[in-house]
């Protein structure tokens, strides 16, 4: 059904209503000018009628034709029909026929009405002149006897007279009506005209235009009506600033979270998810807000903990393991949402990644283990050989020379696995520390010290230190700190290196970054060992570690001594080629 508008419901009503009242005006109107000059010409036929009485009774002595003639002669004056009739119907006189050829009126309506009641009123057709008459009979008398004296008149003439009157009425009224239109959608427009600025204002405040105000229009209740919207304006746009607000904060607080957070309504449609949930399950929000959770988490456990969470009140705990994208273990907590009486509930689970604790745990495990490991052996070895020179071994110089010999050296051991453990322990707590301010280092200086620090190692297995220097390069670092890790650096390399062999030592810019090089050409690290070398005790060949003297502590000094210069360690290596340690720092 097609709606109609306000301005054509007004306008069509207020000219309904102005129509009705006119076509009602003229129509009573009408009617009541013509019952007037019916009235009017009813009194004048009667003064005349009463006049014409009066002078026939004065004339009592004239015989019929003499009354005739008298008839004719006052009727021309006064442009009325006379008409003398006797009791009995005839016609005594007519003022415009003669009255002998007339036949008797004693059946005409007003006739009877006179004769019976004094007088008598009608308005209908002539039988003599074929033409509408308004006719008044009155009873008189004529000398002794009673004569009903009757005067009329055509009412065509009233009729003229009506008709140009209803004519000026309706030419008055279609005027009128007219004009009223004018007036009226005039008028609806004035009311209309304000309500399309409050239409227009409403509709920017759907928008989200709430800063912009409705003028205030002349008319009492619009302009109520108006400061009523603006207020309202005002209103939403308090409550969207503090609702977004609100929501602004819990996405920041969600999205800076750790913990994985999902929430599911009642029939297990997810509501919304952080960026570590979507992070740990490998989905994004904008694709699955909306479709159930087991669509897009298969997790038998996971959706056990989702219903149990939604049926029953309390925390519901259990351990997740996910394999995708990476292999992780999951606490998951999930508790039922509270809601407002009669609204619909759901669910928040709560993900908490026990992935780096778990690693953490094993790492801790694995390092007292490899303590234990790294120190039993040369106190196991001090404690049998001090037992073989308790024994008797002392009484024989030879071998209790010998046994002394490889305690100094288990106890030489045991001395740099304790000093190591301390160096990284103090080391770790600078880590920990506040942000370290240094000076500037020339890095030809670093090198020379660390080259000189290792010379006589290199020396030994006739190994020449090649160096490819930029002697313009300053770098902020602690000397101290940095000749220790590129020192183990180049420990290391010299270590696991052949005799004969050449070790290159190199300082240089790339794009943004200063990088210090150090490169062998030993035996190399399998691809499979290079994400674990920097732990504490890990070793690649444990027999060879221990052959070549390492405590296994070395390259986690450096990476911690990188982490306090805030230095990326890149390491590339290819077994039987050898091994490439960078050092970079970042500009």
């Amino acid at each position: 059904m097609k709606k109609q508008t306000l301005i054509f419901r007004l306008f069509s009503s207020y000219l309904i209503l102005a129509v009705a009242a006119i076509a009602l005006t003229l129509i009573f109107g009408s009617s009541a000018i013509e019952k007037f000059y019916f009235e009017r010409s009813v009194g004048n036929l009667e003064a005349r009628s009463a006049l014409l009485s009066e002078i026939i009774q004065r004339s009592a002595s004239l015989a019929p034709t003499e009354l005739d003639s008298l008839s004719k002669s006052i009727g021309g004056e006064i442009n009325t029909r006379i008409t003398l009739i006797a009791p009995d119907g005839q016609v005594l006189a007519d003022s415009e026929e003669d009255p002998r050829r007339m036949d008797r009126h004693n059946d005409r309506p007003e006739i009877m009405d006179a004769l019976l009641n004094g007088t008598g009123i009608n308005r209908r057709s002539s039988y003599t002149l074929a033409e509408e008459h308004l006719y008044y009979a009155r009873l008189s008398k004529w000398g002794d006897a009673d004569i009903v004296v009757r005067v009329s008149y055509p009412t065509a003439d009233l009729d003229a007279a009506l008709g140009r009157i209803k004519s000026s009425f309706i030419v008055s009224g279609l005027v009128i009506v007219v004009l009223i239109a004018l007036l009226n959608w005039w008028l609806s427009r004035q009311v209309i005209k304000p309500i399309k600025v409050m239409e227009t204002g409403a509709k920017r405040f759907a928008r989200g235009k709430l800063k912009m105000r409705i003028p205030r229009s002349s008319i009492a209740e619009l302009g109520n009506l108006a400061d009523s919207l603006n207020q309202m304006a005002d209103e939403i746009f308090d409550r969207i600033r503090t609702i977004t607000q609100q929501k602004n904060e819990q996405i920041a607080i969600l999205s800076s979270m750790t913990e994985g957070v999902i929430a599911v309504d009642q029939e297990s449609r997810l509501l919304s998810l952080n960026r570590a949930a979507e992070n740990m399950f490998d989905i994004r929000s904008r694709n699955v807000v909306g479709r159930h959770i087991y669509e897009v988490i298969r997790h038998a456990e996971l959706i056990e903990l989702v219903n149990r969470s939604l049926e029953k009140k309390g925390n519901h705990e259990s351990r997740i393991e996910v394999f995708e994208p990476t292999q992780r273990l999951l606490s998951a907590v999930g508790s039922k949402m509270p809601t407002k009486k009669g609204a619909p509930g759901g669910a928040v689970i709560v993900f908490t990644d026990l992935t780096h604790i778990q690693r953490l745990e094993a790492v801790r495990r694995e390092f007292v283990a490899n303590v234990s490991h790294e120190l039993k052996t040369p106190i196991t070895s001090i404690q049998g050989y001090v037992e073989t020179l308790q024994d008797g071994a002392l009484k024989e110089p030879e071998n209790a020379e010998k046994f002394l010999n490889i305690i100094a050296k288990h106890a030489h051991r045991l001395g740099q696995i304790v000093d190591d453990l301390l160096e990284l322990s103090r080391i770790e707590e600078m880590t920990d520390g506040a942000e370290n301010d240094f000076p500037e280092v020339r890095v030809s200086t670093l090198i020379e010290s660390c080259v000189a620090q290792q010379s006589a190692a290199a020396e030994m297995k006739h190994i020449q230190i090649v160096q490819e220097l930029n002697e313009d390069l300053l770098l902020p670092m602690d000397l101290k700190l940095m000749t220790h890790a590129l020192g183990n650096l180049l420990d290391n390399a010299i270590k696991y290196s052949d005799e004969n062999k050449q070790i290159y030592l190199r300082s240089y810019r790339e794009e943004d970054a200063t990088v210090i090089e150090v490169q062998d050409h030993g035996s190399g690290i399998p691809r499979e060992h290079l994400d674990r070398i920097f732990e504490r005790f890990y070793r690649v060949d444990r027999g060879r570690s221990r052959d070549v003297g390492g405590t296994g502590l070395g390259l986690s000094i450096v990476k911690h001594i990188a982490r306090i210069h805030g230095i990326e360690v890149k390491v590339k290596s290819e077994p039987g080629r050898g091994t490439t340690f960078k050092l970079v720092f970042a500009s």
